[in-house]
């Protein structure tokens, strides 16, 4: 399925794209995502110390650039990008949540990307692993109320419940632009299967303004988006690598 910046325009309700992105990608194509980084974005790939990490980065870097190319109708290689005061990054050249607006997640060899219109966004994805200290970090993220919640489930949902909850309350963080440095104990969700905020720091309006959606990815994944809408049409969408150039020491983006 492909889509572009005229789809997102002309759904009546608030359209987000969600991009499922694999990062187990091969040599060919990280040559091809490569070619179109800036160079900031190549010092920071390369000053990973792990070549999974900076195989990982630059496949979601590239991977955002090719996507946000295909609704912009413009080179990848052409992007330019500013950021937030916490490091929110943004289309340059345009104002917070304004425009075509989009926030990246990975975790493992996954990513998803979610694009949207003029509205806060955020997405957050965890795969989930085994933490030694469960119980100590449930401490430290959950509000006490979540806590006494949590600790009445049976032992063996505790540690998805955890993860479901951390990227809801991330999603939200990251939809804020403040990211952890909110505070993710201050934003509160209700106790009910279904993620909702039930407060929030005051200095972004009412709980009742965000939604939250959980993403199915199956059960190795946490995976939640956070809009500032309660009334947006979800779409998945399954990103499929451009195929490498005929010519690699060629530019594939003339």
């Amino acid at each position: 399925m492909t889509t572009s910046a005229h789809d997102l325009a002309t759904l009546g309700a608030a359209p987000i794209d969600v991009w499922r992105i694999s990062l187990a990608v091969g040599a060919a194509h990280l040559a091809d995502y490569w070619a179109i980084l800036s160079p900031s974005e190549r010092e920071c790939t390369e000053r990973l110390r792990a070549a999974d990490q900076r195989r990982r980065r630059l496949a979601a870097q590239g991977a955002l650039r090719w996507v946000l190319a295909r609704y912009l109708d413009v080179s990848p290689k052409a992007l330019r990008f500013a950021h937030g005061d916490h490091g929110k990054p943004r289309l340059a050249d345009t104002a917070p949540d304004q425009g075509l607006v989009f926030n990246l997640t990975h975790s493992g060899d996954e990513a998803l990307l979610a694009v949207g219109r003029d509205l806060a966004l955020g997405i957050d994805l965890e795969l989930r692993r085994p933490l030694g200290r469960l119980d100590a970090m449930a401490e430290r993220c959950l509000a006490p109320c979540e806590l006494l919640y949590w600790r009445a489930l049976p032992r063996a949902e505790r540690l998805p419940a955890f993860f479901d909850s951390w990227t809801a309350k991330e999603a939200f963080a990251k939809a804020t632009g403040r990211g952890l440095s909110l505070g993710l104990t201050r934003c509160v969700l209700a106790p009910c299967p279904e993620p909702r905020l039930a407060s929030i720091p005051e200095q972004h309006g009412a709980a009742g303004e965000w939604g939250l959606w959980r993403l199915d990815l199956g059960a190795q994944f946490s995976a939640t988006l956070c809009a500032r809408t309660q009334a947006a049409q979800i779409r998945m969408v399954r990103f499929a690598p451009r195929p490498p150039p005929l010519h690699p020491s060629g530019d594939p983006f003339p």
